[in-house]
């Protein structure tokens, strides 16, 4: 029997139908474009924004949700202003609050499970490690809460949600559908192109790729892959019958991936859904295991027809299709005046950051310099209380470099611990998402960062922990 929220008024409001996936996309239309109204607009946005966080736990969800959103929107669409700034932190403070009031209540209390635990430690020892090196310590010490905060309370809220009346998955995907709207809409006003570069060799300006909805193309691949990975999931394996509109909506957020040119996000989402796949085929047994709507010969022959059409393209186009994987792969991406990106200066672009996170590691291999802290000269001559980001590509040599190696084990336990957590009560889902968001950490470091497109990753995982038991047969 598929476990389901029971029926009630509050699972009413949350069925996943198209009437309610349309009101919930309505709702973030309305919330996301006061934003336009500047600084008036951006201040109701957020009071609205606060009532929901106050009101309940789903609230506080959805509140976090939309702001992650807004905060990462293309300022053609939106005005970008000191309002965000000043109440984007806040506003996760009020909804851990009210969800943390909520889990005190429960019979699972405030640390149910052994990875919220895991990530508390983690941010303990982080803290000490920042208070022994007193480099920007009240850098550390804000960055650090924020992130743990931000995260634990995700985590805690939608794991409660698994066993409420109220079911968040119409919400994520109204989310995501309006994300993949809001991706059209610039693209078809001429505003998704807005981030241009010099290529290194040449000194020819080019432009980058799609921007769409976000503030620039590094945004957009990231984004656009975990929300592949999550629309995939919701078709192949719910049993809702509106799950085709999320099957409509995944081939699209693989376009808009694959044209942000980000290469680190496409290799993650579709590593993640093989994941996901592989893992669901091995729990397709026994007492406990993960329903999917496509049966082992249809994928089968899906694959099959997919591998001929690939080769009957190949050879009629004259190999364009290799061609355009190699130069995806090497991110040759060719300018107005025809000059290409070569293969070294791609990778001189980030290696770099990486060798420059080693040496500082090496200086300092136990404690790391300090959360979220950076050596460099623009940090150090810039860092404040409000603002002080740091520009790190490859995450195993930042966290390094941050926390050392004590932290950088704290870590890897917290990732181990959620990891079997979610394996033990099958919720494969939430493993794809976790899977998604640490390999594109490969290329984009955003991890820790809940003041940007993190916020939005950690509401994904978030809404992988809410499916939960939704995709689980038990015999």
């Amino acid at each position: 029997m598929i476990g389901r929220p029971q029926q009630g008024k509050a699972n009413q409001r949350s069925a996943f139908t198209l009437k309610n996936i349309f009101l919930n996309g309505l709702l973030i239309s309305v919330l996301f474009f006061l934003n336009k109204l500047s600084v008036p607009g951006s201040a109701l946005c957020y009071g609205i924004l606060f009532c929901m966080a106050i009101r309940s736990l789903e609230g506080a969800v959805k509140a976090m949700s939309i702001s992650s959103i807004i905060i990462v929107a293309n300022t053609h669409l939106v005005d970008i202003n000191v309002v965000h700034g000043i109440l984007r932190f806040p506003l996760i403070a009020v909804a851990g609050s009210r969800i943390f009031w909520e889990a005190s209540r429960s019979r699972g209390g405030l640390f149910a499970g052994p990875h919220i635990k895991a990530l508390l430690v983690f941010g303990g020892i982080s803290l000490v490690l920042a208070f022994i090196n007193q480099y920007y310590f009240m850098i550390s010490f804000l960055k650090l809460g924020v992130f743990i905060y931000g995260a634990y309370a995700i985590m805690l809220a939608t794991d409660m949600g698994r066993f409420s009346g109220s079911d968040l998955t119409v919400w994520f995907c109204s989310l995501v559908l309006f994300y993949v709207a809001g991706n059209l809409l610039a693209y078809g006003l001429g505003v998704g192109y807005v981030i241009r570069a010099t290529i290194y060799e040449t000194g020819a300006n080019m432009t980058l790729g799609l921007s769409g909805m976000t503030n620039h193309p590094q945004t957009q691949g990231p984004l656009s892959a975990i929300s592949f990975v999550y629309a995939f999931c919701v078709f192949l394996f719910t049993p809702y019958r509106a799950r085709w509109v999320m099957g409509l909506a995944a081939p699209v957020l693989l376009v808009l991936c694959y044209m942000s040119a980000a290469r680190t996000g496409l290799f993650a989402a579709l590593i993640a859904v093989g994941l996901v796949v592989g893992l669901a085929f091995m729990m397709r047994s026994g007492r406990t295991r993960v329903r999917m709507n496509i049966s082992t010969s249809q994928i089968v022959f899906i694959g099959l027809l997919a591998v001929v059409g690939l080769i009957v393209v190949e050879a009629a186009t004259g190999a364009a299709i290799t061609q355009k994987v190699s130069d995806f792969a090497l991110k040759s991406i060719r300018s107005g005046d025809g000059g290409t990106m070569s293969f070294y200066a791609v990778f001189e672009s980030r290696m770099p950051l990486i060798e420059s996170s080693w040496r500082i590691f090496l200086q300092r291999p136990l404690t790391g310099i300090g959360f979220g802290t950076s050596i460099d000269p623009q940090f150090v001559a810039n860092a404040t209380l409000f603002s002080a980001p740091t520009e790190k590509g490859f995450l195993p040599t930042a966290l390094l470099e941050e926390v050392g190696i004590i932290g950088a084990l704290s870590f890897a336990v917290f990732l181990i611990a959620f990891f079997v957590h979610y394996w033990k009560i099958r919720n494969i889902i939430a493993l794809g998402m976790m899977a998604c968001l640490l390999l594109l950490n490969l290329g984009e470091m955003m991890f820790f960062a809940l003041g940007g497109m993190g916020l939005y990753s950690w509401s994904l995982i978030g809404a992988g922990i809410a499916l939960g038991d939704r995709v689980v047969e038990r015999s």
